[in-house]
């Protein structure tokens, strides 16, 4: 049985109306609306807010076709996708996107009160039994979850039912460090810290819900490159990263100079710095799935700054 399994962050993937306009041209008495909102109470309106008190809306229809083209040039059975709002949203962009090529779609709500952005899942295969851990802690910091936003355990059955593969799909703590913070090193230390103790927790799960000779894989956006500090314990533990020699597919349009290497997946450019090529969506594999592993690929985006998405998906295919 081949079997391919990717990761995808689909960037602020939403289902949410802007209100915006409407709100302030009845606010200025114009006749022009032809709906009228009422909000109770000034609570019920902040429903329309992230937690920064920004309007959320819906991803822009180009942006999202685009992401749909994607997904389905890759021509993946199981895709851990990231940065989706609810359930609901990712079973409309199957259903009106991805013509139901997906008929497993799973996603649970985190602990991200801030963007509302969760983890998900889109299969072709039956999806077994599906757990979030986002209730759990870390030693160090024993006050509240460590995990931002969720780490999800899913079995992938076949079609008799029967366990052909685990799944652990998670994002971690992003390297974002908002521009008003008054000491902005301090704050980078801090998150580079949280996404430490995030991977070294999932290490911890895997390690109690797995044996050595169990098939599973963990993938998502780590935020971080393989060979960081805050990742070390990815490899210490056994993990083996699939992605260090991956096929490309697809070309970027541009005239800047793309690395040597193949693995990345996002790009930065900061202002008077260079620019960066890094692997911050990751698929890591037990031992006993490595000698499975028969190609990796990493589906180039068209535009350097975005298609859709400022993130390439990444897939692997597996012989089990």
């Amino acid at each position: 049985m081949v079997l391919t399994v990717g990761t995808f962050n689909l960037n602020n993937l939403f289902d949410r109306w802007n209100f915006a306009g409407a709100v302030e041209a009845l606010a200025a008495g114009t006749s022009s609306v032809p709906a009228t909102y009422t909000f109770d109470s000034e609570d019920r309106r902040r429903l329309q807010l992230d937690g920064r008190g920004k309007l959320l809306v819906s991803k822009p229809a180009a942006d999202t076709g685009r992401i749909a083209e994607r997904l389905l040039a890759a021509d993946v059975d199981v895709w851990v996708v990231q940065e989706v709002e609810n359930v609901d949203v990712l079973r409309e962009f199957n259903r009106e996107h991805l013509n139901g090529e997906y008929q497993h779609v799973m996603v649970i709500d985190g602990n991200d009160a801030t963007r509302f952005i969760d983890i998900g899942v889109l299969s072709r295969r039956p999806i077994g039994g599906v757990t979030s851990y986002q209730r759990v802690f870390h030693p160090d910091v024993p006050s509240r979850p460590i995990f931002s936003r969720d780490l999800v355990e899913a079995e992938i059955l076949d079609a008799r039912g029967r366990r052909i593969l685990t799944v652990f799909g998670t994002h971690l703590k992003s390297k974002f460090v908002d521009f008003t913070v008054d000491d902005a090193a301090a704050a980078a230390a801090e998150a580079q810290l949280l996404r430490q103790r995030q991977a070294e927790t999932i290490v911890r799960i895997i390690a109690a819900r797995t044996s050595s000779r169990q098939r599973y894989l963990l993938c998502g956006d780590m935020n971080d490159t393989p060979d960081s500090t805050a990742l070390a314990c990815f490899q210490q533990s056994g993990l083996v990263d699939a992605l260090t020699a991956p096929t490309e597919v697809g070309t970027v349009k541009t005239t800047v100079e793309l690395p040597a290497s193949p693995a990345w997946t996002s790009t930065f450019k900061a202002s008077g710095q260079p620019r960066s090529f890094d692997l911050i969506d990751q698929i890591w594999l037990s031992p006993a799935l490595v000698p499975r592993l028969t190609g990796a690929f990493i589906g180039r985006r068209k535009k350097l700054a975005r298609d859709g998405t400022d993130h390439d998906p990444a897939w692997i295919t597996l012989d089990l």
